[in-house]
């Protein structure tokens, strides 16, 4: 395994490189998968079939 040899950096780069190393290390670590409790449904929902307004209707409103 390689070695790096933080202590010839300046400070900020130090940082800098940790927060590099720190988003790597999120981008490829594999995630567990969150289980949902609820229940999802996937099938569209029902709705009352629709009905046009007449004209007379419109211009009562």
């Amino acid at each position: 395994m390689q070695v790096l040899h933080l202590d010839t950096l300046p400070e900020f780069a130090r940082r800098e490189l940790v927060d590099f190393y720190q988003f790597l290390l999120q981008k490829y670590t594999i995630q567990p998968v969150q289980t949902s409790t609820r229940k999802v449904s996937i099938a569209p929902r029902l709705v009352k079939p629709f009905k046009p307004l007449s004209r007379e209707e419109l211009y009562e409103r």
